[in-house]
C-alpha cells in the first residue's frame, strides 16, 4: 500500500514538475519573441525617423558645401589650409626664421600640387626675421564677385601677426580657374592685400580703400 502511494506520489511530482517546466519554457518563448518584436520595432521606427530628417523641405534651397580649415603652429614653423578654387584646397607654410610664406595648391583632378606662390612677410610686418621672431597665422574666407577669366584672389585670405611688433598682414592668392582646369602649373607671388599695427588701428575710408591687384603670372612682363 505504502509502495503503491509512493510511486503515485512521485508519478504526480513528476508531472506537477514537467507543467511548470513547460509553462516556463512558454513564458521564456513569449518574452523572447517580444524582445525581438520591440527591437525591430525600435529599428524601423529609428531608420524612418532618420530618413525623415534627411530629407530636405520642398522648395528649399540645396545646402552649401562644407568648407574646412585648420591652422598649426610650432616653435619655427606655421602651416594652415584654406579653399582655393572651387575643388581646390592650399597649404600654407611660414618659416619664422627667414620670413618665408609660402603657399601650394593640390590640383584634385591630377593628383599632385598644381600651383606654388611666395612671399616674404619680414617687408610687411617689421622686426625682421630671425631665431626669436614668433608668428601666428590662420586663414579667412574670400568671396570674390564680378570677375571673369584671367587670375583672381582665391577662395581664401592669409592672415599672418609677429607677436613681437604686433603688427598683421593679409595676402591673396592669385588664381586662375581655368589654369586648373587645363593642368597648367601656376606660380607667383603672394599679394599683399593689408594690415597694420593691431593696437589703434586706423581704418581707411571705403572710398579710399583699393583692393589688391592680382596679376597672372603668364602675363606679366
Amino acid at each position: 500500500m505504502y509502495e503503491i502511494n509512493d510511486v503515485v506520489g512521485q508519478d504526480i511530482s513528476e508531472a506537477i514538475g514537467q507543467n511548470a517546466s513547460r509553462v516556463h519554457r512558454r513564458r521564456r518563448s513569449r518574452r523572447s519573441v517580444l524582445i525581438v518584436t520591440t527591437a525591430c520595432l525600435c529599428s524601423c521606427l529609428a531608420l524612418g525617423a532618420g530618413y525623415w530628417l534627411g530629407q530636405e523641405p520642398a522648395g528649399s534651397p540645396p545646402l552649401p558645401p562644407l568648407l574646412a580649415a585648420a591652422a598649426a603652429s610650432g616653435d619655427t614653423m606655421a602651416m594652415a589650409t584654406g579653399p582655393i578654387g572651387r575643388d581646390s584646397e592650399g597649404v600654407f607654410f611660414l618659416d619664422f626664421i627667414t620670413g618665408e610664406l609660402q603657399c601650394l595648391v593640390y590640383y584634385p583632378r591630377m593628383g599632385g600640387f598644381g600651383a606654388h606662390y611666395v612671399t616674404n612677410v619680414a617687408q610687411h610686418l617689421g622686426g625682421g626675421a630671425g631665431q626669436n621672431t614668433k608668428y601666428l597665422m590662420l586663414t579667412g574666407l574670400a568671396t570674390v564677385t564680378g570677375t571673369s577669366g584671367g587670375a583672381r584672389p582665391g577662395g581664401s585670405l592669409v592672415y599672418v601677426t609677429n607677436t613681437t611688433t604686433g603688427v598683421f598682414a593679409a595676402y591673396a592668392v592669385p588664381w586662375n580657374p581655368t589654369a586648373e582646369t587645363s593642368g597648367q602649373m601656376q606660380a607667383g607671388a603672394l599679394v599683399y592685400v593689408g594690415g597694420g599695427p593691431i593696437r589703434n588701428y586706423q581704418l581707411q575710408a571705403p572710398g579710399n580703400n583699393k583692393p589688391a591687384a592680382i596679376v597672372d603670372p603668364a602675363n606679366k612682363k
